[in-house]
């Protein structure tokens, strides 16, 4: 997904509802998928193969940075994606995957691998410059799925192959569903906390970040104004502590 710098921007690409909205909770066997976001810091627009699978994601940064991810399967997998900004020729990134797993993604001369646990869980994501790991990143779950809490890591010294925690984020969730998991695509070119809000099932309710090097802590509050019949958020705010608007999303989705 696209690299965001801003930690609030990074949790706000979300999306706007086309289905009947329902507040009480019941939700039909159904899913949708994320078709078009409209918040505070971007829009992303997502387009779709006849089988449901992503091909093409566009993001508008106000006011007219605008990227493009292309997406080319083969064998029902992602094996390279081509993402163009304004006036470049575009990057390439290439995927691998076994067994259905994404296993390892080549950009930007680095290469970053997948790890998983008996469950099929995604535990681990390693950045590696050569045959060395750079920096890394740890998952963790709850009963039903959630990624509930990534750590952070980087090398303390180029040539010391010590580590040293850098960033630690803790996730709570709702009872309803993730739009980020909707658009359907694994975690392919992304590492760190971004990744935790597309490996589970619930609805994120906040998000605590704990910058280690810094001493700086920062939490996020999602406060939810409806969902559709599917159980996916139509509309919602993201705060901080102090109650202080960060952005409202508006969420739209094509449902089955």
């Amino acid at each position: 997904m696209k690299k965001v710098l801003c930690l609030v921007s990074l949790f706000s690409i979300v999306f706007f509802s086309g289905c009947k909205k329902t507040t009480n909770g019941e939700l039909s066997t159904g899913t949708c998928r994320m078709q078009e976001s409209s918040g505070a810091f971007n829009k992303v627009y997502c387009f779709y193969d006849d089988n449901r699978k992503i091909v093409k994601m566009r993001f508008i940064d106000p006011p007219t940075d605008t990227e493009w991810e292309n997406y080319y399967y083969e064998n029902g997998h992602v094996a390279y994606m081509i993402r163009l900004y304004k006036g470049t020729k575009g990057d390439t990134i290439v995927y691998s995957y076994n067994s259905g797993k994404y296993v390892e993604v080549y950009e930007y001369g680095y290469t970053q691998k997948y790890i998983y646990n008996d469950m099929g869980q995604l535990i681990k994501i390693e950045r590696l410059e050569g045959s060395k790991v750079s920096d890394y990143s740890d998952y963790f779950y709850d009963t039903k799925g959630n990624c509930i809490k990534c750590n952070e890591y980087a090398e303390h010294n180029h040539s010391d192959s010590i580590y040293i925690p850098i960033i630690s984020t803790d996730f709570e969730f709702g009872d309803q569903r993730n739009p980020y998991s909707s658009i359907g695509l694994p975690p392919l070119n992304s590492m760190g906390s971004e990744i935790g809000q597309y490996l589970s099932p619930n609805n994120i309710t906040k998000i605590r970040t704990n910058f280690i090097s810094d001493s700086i802590k920062f939490v996020l509050v999602y406060r939810y104004s409806s969902f559709n019949d599917n159980g996916y958020p139509s509309l919602f705010s993201i705060m901080d502590t102090l109650n202080n608007l960060a952005s409202n999303e508006n969420i739209e989705y094509v449902c089955p």
